[in-house]
């Protein structure tokens, strides 16, 4: 589903990502993990054509991301972005119904079958009973859920997640990743997804993508990467593992 082949980007004279070369197959649920710094962020606004890489191709389906029209892409791809600032006052309905924009002409309004579509995805995320209210009300967490409920309402191949569930309590954390590793399973899904908690990768993701001062270090089966070894030369934290996936943090190096 997609391919990264030798890609370097920088800013000006600073290098960013150097070298990166990956391949996620479809129904992957990818963890891209690395210290402050490393190019995970960037890595990802390179993969969804937000950034152009200075050298090297990034394919989606066979395909350079470069030879897509946006409205195509966006019929193969949802972001969820970390923050996203929403200043107007759109109901939550509304907010998710926009995940339906690629489908359809401009002036277009939903059909049956979208406002199915739509009200299925608040209900897996369970946003259902904010779809009255503004979504300038909700909380940090609340409106990650309604951004999570948009990009599932956008029916993509591929989602892609910056740190998505940071602002989520714990309960709604967990619940969302498990109903990615369904939809990777049942629908064949693929997900990237940006996240720091490295237990929470090991438990949830089937493959991880470690990255260091912008270059790959491993990437592979995520409790096989994830080994304590690697985690301390990364990270610099001392580790052991905890049961089959768990890992528990003993000290800093």
């Amino acid at each position: 589903m997609i391919h990264v082949d030798n890609i370097h980007f920088g800013y000006a004279s600073k290098p960013v990502l150097q070298g990166i070369t990956l391949s996620i197959r479809q129904g992957s649920f990818c963890g891209i993990v690395g210290p402050n710094g490393s190019g995970k962020t960037t890595l990802l606004n390179l993969i969804t054509g937000q950034l152009k890489a200075v050298s090297g191709s990034i394919s989606i389906k066979g395909r350079d991301i470069g030879s897509y029209r946006i409205e195509e892409l966006a019929r193969h791809i949802a972001v969820v972005p970390q923050n996203m600032d929403i200043k107007f006052p759109y109901t939550c309905l509304e907010i998710v119904g926009m995940g339906r924009t690629p489908y359809k002409s401009r002036l277009q309004g939903l059909t049956d079958q979208d406002v199915a579509v739509v009200e299925n995805a608040m209900q897996l995320t369970d946003t259902l009973d904010f779809a009255g209210r503004l979504v300038t009300e909700l909380s940090g967490g609340e409106r990650q859920r309604v951004l999570f409920a948009k990009a599932l309402a956008q029916q993509p191949e591929i989602l892609f997640l910056d740190e998505s569930f940071s602002n989520m309590d714990i309960y709604y954390s967990i619940k969302c990743l498990n109903l990615l590793k369904e939809l990777c399973g049942l629908q064949g899904l693929t997900v990237v997804s940006i996240i720091h908690d490295l237990n929470l990768v090991s438990t949830f993701c089937s493959e991880a993508v470690v990255l260091q001062a912008g270059r790959l270090v491993q990437h592979g089966p995520a409790p096989v990467v994830l080994a304590p070894d690697l985690i301390e030369k990364v990270f610099r934290i001392k580790v052991v593992r905890a049961g089959e996936t768990g890992l528990a943090v003993l000290s800093n190096l």
